[in-house]
């Protein structure tokens, strides 16, 4: 989804490590608590593995062992985050984003937002930044969380 910079922006806020994120609620589905997931043998350590939404499986990334190496620690206020992100082929698919220190919602002023002037081709996923009550919130797009081959996973979920 294309940030409207004209307007205010909801979002969830998520910690990796000691920085803040956000997730706009517009693309966001449902929190969900930490659950345990089915486990998927010789996969990325960032693939935290499979839950079960509504009868359908729904992949699980790890956000924080995506960006830092370093998962996801158990604690009180770690969620998944339901967003949907488009395939190739243009349909929709349920993906999930555990993080850490989800917190609450947001309101994100447009005059708070700011580029970061620097792109990182391995991290497409990190958006605007966003000056908010004094801390750097860096906005996140979930759609392009999977890149390159990465996104194989998720291409080949329901074709077999």
């Amino acid at each position: 989804m294309s940030i409207d910079t004209s307007k205010s922006l909801y979002a969830v806020v998520f910690s990796v490590g000691d920085d803040r994120y956000a997730l706009p609620a517009a693309d966001l589905i449902e929190v969900l608590p930490l659950l345990t997931l089915k486990q998927l043998p010789q996969t990325p350590a960032w693939v935290a593995g499979l839950l079960n939404y509504r009868g359908e499986p729904v992949l699980v990334v790890d956000i924080s062992t995506l960006m830092t190496g370093k998962p996801c620690r158990a604690i009180v206020s770690t969620r998944i985050l339901l967003t949907s992100i488009q395939r190739r082929d243009g349909s929709g698919k349920v993906l999930g984003l555990m993080a850490e220190g989800v917190t609450g919602t947001v309101k994100i002023l447009p005059e708070t937002l700011r580029t970061s002037e620097i792109w990182n081709k391995s991290t497409p996923y990190l958006g605007l930044l966003a000056m908010h009550e004094g801390e750097i919130l860096q906005i996140i797009h979930p759609d392009k969380v999977l890149t390159g081959d990465s996104r194989i996973l998720l291409e080949l979920a329901d074709k077999e």
